[in-house]
């Protein structure tokens, strides 16, 4: 990371990016030490998964991304009709590139960081309730060890911050609520750690806030 003179040079854009990775990595490291463990045994020994609705909530990333998928199939049929694009549509277009960028960006940090779940979902995965593992296993293809960032956040994170620029200032709860109800969902669920979500919201925001500001009306 660049520091001193090094970091004085960078834009003012790139000194905040490396602001905010610091203090992401600052709060996940935290999480991952004393929050993350506590949390998760807390949600299963209470039941809280049993809470209805809570797992509705984490299907919103879903309608999130089959939605995106929706406006970056149609956008180029309009155009090739010779419609140009609305004030509305242009922003709907930048928070479903937003989203594809990053789908691709999670998935790639799963495979770097290989952690372990907080349960057990997929083909027996090891997690910590279930077989007390827990940490980071570097570089694994398996979706058994895919829980950092958490990919539903990120996709969240993605398109609505793309809302949250381009929406009036009284209208940006819009963007707010779907953010708070996924992670109240995702860890009332314990299906991520605290730092995953974390980190989800980090690297969505960052995809989203770069996309729509170098792709400004």
């Amino acid at each position: 990371m660049p520091t001193g003179e090094a970091t004085a040079a960078l834009p003012p854009a790139a000194r905040r990016l490396l602001l905010a990775l610091g203090l992401t990595t600052l709060a996940v490291w935290i999480c991952y030490a004393w929050l993350d463990r506590p949390l998760a045994w807390f949600v299963h020994d209470h039941a809280l998964p049993r809470v209805a609705g809570l797992r509705a909530l984490t299907h919103l990333p879903d309608a999130i991304v089959v939605a995106s998928a929706v406006v970056l199939m149609l956008a180029p049929l309009r155009l090739r009709l010779g419609r140009p694009l609305g004030s509305v549509e242009r922003l709907l277009l930048r928070a479903g590139a937003s989203v594809a960028l990053a789908v691709f960006v999670k998935d790639f940090l799963k495979f770097v960081f290989g952690r372990a779940w907080p349960e057990t979902w997929i083909d027996h995965n090891p997690s910590l309730i279930h077989d007390h593992v827990y940490g980071f296993f570097w570089f694994r293809s398996s979706a058994g060890f895919h829980s950092f960032p958490s990919g539903h956040t990120t996709v969240t994170f993605a398109a609505m911050s793309v809302l949250w620029l381009g929406l009036p200032t009284r209208w940006r709860w819009l963007a707010a609520l779907p953010c708070v109800l996924v992670v109240v969902g995702l860890l009332g669920m314990d299906y991520h750690f605290l730092g995953d979500v974390v980190a989800g919201a980090f690297v969505g925001s960052v995809c989203g806030a770069s996309l729509a500001r170098r792709w400004a009306d």
